[in-house]
């Protein structure tokens, strides 16, 4: 009986492959076949792992250098005596209250990237800002100088973003004494300090677990120069022959540059206006640097500098204030009359 059983499935197999080899296939009872389906890659997507990082060090998200417009200064030169700020958008993922310090430092690079934040001590040189939230509570500080930058507290400006991030804005004014700074005809914008004759800056955040973050980067500066003539011309008589008539009052002269410099006087040759001279090598100077000296007739007398030097930038305080005196010499046989003359200084910076 087994065997019988088995012959009939072997008749009826070899019946369905002869069929289909023909290109005829057979569907009903006869015969009931499954077709395997190789099934080598599964992926499921249904489960996640997730892992919270908390960073111990302060962000610096942004920052920036301004001018008054929001336009951005950085790796750009400005001009004294206009407001600027500095922006920062800072994130403590342990939530703001661990934020202490954000300190900005800024200084004039004296043509090498070594110098550093008040290594030459001039309150013209260099700048210290400082936000300190060791209370909770914004204090907004000029660190350095005293007086040779302008800034006023009350218009800084703090914006809170979120628990863990503010914006902060310090606004301050470069006084016309702040270090000229020419930089480099085309700029080198990449962060850092990479350009000499700048005034670098550096912004750095402590937090309250003495972690630190910073940025660096820097500006120049244009060349400011002016005179200020604080007294009276100065006149004098005198007798032909009478020699050294010192003459009243003494000028006083203040110049305000911010760079090397050199201020020089000249007169002309006095003139009564009637054809008649006294020449200007019968005059003499003395102040500021100058010694007493008589004027040549074919140049200025310097009083700070002179044709080949220049006087050092000025690195504390506002100005240079020099009192200058005139001498004059009243040869033989000089006419009567009034002899006048046009005095001009001239203040120049080193570029």
């Amino acid at each position: 009986m087994r065997k019988a059983n088995f012959f009939s499935v072997l008749v009826v197999t070899l019946l369905f492959f002869s069929l289909f080899s023909n290109g005829i296939i057979i569907i009903g009872p006869l015969v009931k076949i499954a077709e395997a389906v190789d099934i080598s890659t599964y992926q499921d997507t249904n489960t996640t792992i997730n892992v919270t990082v908390f960073s111990n060090v302060p962000i610096i998200n942004w920052y920036d250098f301004r001018n008054s417009t929001d336009i951005s200064k950085m790796n750009d030169k400005i001009d004294v005596e206009e407001q600027y700020k500095f922006g920062i958008n800072v994130t403590s993922d342990q939530n703001w209250s661990d934020i202490d310090y954000v300190n900005i430092s800024a200084w004039f690079d004296n043509g090498s990237e070594a110098n550093t934040y008040n290594s030459t001590l001039g309150g013209n040189l260099n700048m210290k800002l400082q936000y300190e939230n060791t209370t909770g509570i914004a204090n907004w500080t000029l660190i350095w100088p005293d007086d040779e930058v302008g800034f006023n507290d009350a218009d800084c400006i703090e914006s809170i973003i979120d628990e863990n991030t503010h914006n902060l804005t310090f606004i301050f004014t470069p006084r016309n004494q702040t270090r000229y700074a020419p930089a480099p005809l085309g700029w080198n914008t990449s962060t850092g300090h990479n350009d000499n004759w700048s005034w670098n800056f550096n912004i750095t955040v402590d937090d309250d677990d003495n972690f630190s973050a910073y940025v660096e980067n820097e500006y120049g500066v244009y060349m400011y120069s002016h005179i200020t003539q604080t007294t009276e011309s100065p006149s004098g008589t005198g007798v032909p022959g009478e020699n050294n008539i010192e003459l009243a009052p003494h000028t006083n002269v203040t110049t305000k540059c911010n760079a090397n410099f050199t201020l020089s006087t000249d007169v002309a040759n006095l003139s009564d206006g009637m054809g008649n001279f006294i020449q200007n090598t019968s005059l003499s100077a003395a102040g500021g640097d100058l010694s007493k000296t008589n004027f040549s007739g074919i140049g200025p007398l310097y009083i700070y500098g002179n044709a080949t030097a220049f006087k050092n930038h000025l690195i504390n305080g506002f100005a240079n204030t020099a009192e200058i005196a005139y001498y004059v010499n009243i040869s033989w046989g000089t006419i009567s009359g009034n002899y006048s003359s046009t005095v001009t200084y001239t203040l120049n910076g080193e570029t």
